[in-house]
């Protein structure tokens, strides 16, 4: 862009976060106008976004596309896009996310997974209760991760930060992605194997995990559902820090209810509140994964850590000073930018 006159930036974001000391606005060293809105406020949105050269937000809804035409970038502090609408880009905008999160979730990962293997969440609650039944004396061995295969469908950011982990306890990897590695790579990252998503199929005979790390798009909703958990073996467990629609929400209900897996952790949902402010008792599903004693259940805390949020705040900072510049925006999300 290269412009002498300051950036008109407009930011969805609730008033706690706008200008605190590490907030997006406090580290962009370009000249800018700045305005603030309520992310829940579509109409304020509308209002606000036009003669906006930056827009800051999760969320571009289609309906907002007469007041989008002088962005030049929208801005995510996140990296799912699935939120923004294609047909509300203008041409010559710039769409640019940011990651960032990869080793909160992969920790939540692999925590799990103990949590899991060890049934821990069992052995406390009885516990609890004065209940021995848990006692290595009382019951079958527990297993462990170490030399188990662990398989994941998605090899970007947060898949790449899994594997490094699982090599600490030293697991065997497969794994899987829209776009098959190379082999020089595939090798680098500790693989015994990798393949396009072709390979699904045999990662989920192998693995006595599964990680589910890939994006959210056309292709990959409904990626596991009842075919693919017959797949899996009746000891595996199913692990998704990505999101929910990933998996078909009656096909993973079913195979735990019914025991045809081992276990899951759960972080992504298919239904939430409306906003995060609402005091809402919203059921995270259509069925009642609550009632059942082999799931882990998270609100969506994988990747909400402080760290999280402070480096991405420098990745949108970093974006606005390159855009006044007139320099390349890093995390460019190309299949919606114009």
């Amino acid at each position: 862009m290269n412009v002498q006159r300051p950036l008109k930036v407009l930011q969805a974001t609730r008033p706690g976060r706008r200008r605190a000391p590490g907030s997006i606005e406090a580290l962009v060293t370009a000249p800018c106008e700045w305005t603030h809105v309520d992310p829940d406020d579509g109409a304020e949105i509308v209002r606000a976004l036009r003669g906006k050269d930056v827009f800051i937000s999760a969320v571009l809804k289609k309906e907002w596309a007469p007041a989008t035409s002088g962005l030049k970038a929208v801005l995510l502090a996140a990296a799912g896009y699935e939120k923004i609408a294609p047909a509300a880009i203008p041409p010559g905008c710039v769409v640019a996310n940011a990651y960032e999160h990869e080793a909160p979730i992969a920790e939540w990962v692999m925590a799990v997974a103990v949590m899991l293997d060890h049934e821990i969440i069992k052995a406390d609650r009885t516990l609890r209760a004065n209940d021995w039944s848990m006692w290595i004396f009382r019951r079958p061995p527990y297993r462990e991760l170490y030399g188990r295969t662990l398989g994941v469908i998605g090899l970007g950011h947060i898949g790449r930060r899994v594997l490094e982990l699982a090599r600490a306890y030293q697991m065997r990897t497969v794994g899987v992605s829209r776009t098959p590695l190379a082999d020089q790579e595939s090798k680098q990252l500790g693989l015994t194997w990798s393949a396009g998503l072709t390979g699904l199929p045999q990662l989920l005979a192998e693995s006595d995990f599964v990680v589910v790390a890939t994006p959210l798009l056309p292709e990959t909703r409904g990626l596991i559902g009842a075919d693919q958990f017959k797949a899996m073996k009746p000891t595996a467990y199913i692990i998704n820090p990505a999101r929910g629609p990933i998996i078909e929400e009656q096909a993973l209900y079913v195979a735990l209810k019914e025991r045809r897996i081992g276990g899951a952790a759960i972080d992504v949902w298919w239904q939430y509140p409306d906003s995060p402010e609402e005091d809402s008792t919203t059921p995270p599903s259509r069925f009642p994964f609550h009632e059942l004693d082999n799931i882990i259940m998270t609100p969506h805390i994988s990747g909400g850590t402080a760290g999280t949020s402070a480096r991405r705040a420098r990745v949108v900072a970093g974006n606005i000073d390159r855009l006044y510049r007139g320099e390349p925006l890093v995390n460019v999300v190309a299949e919606l930018s114009r």
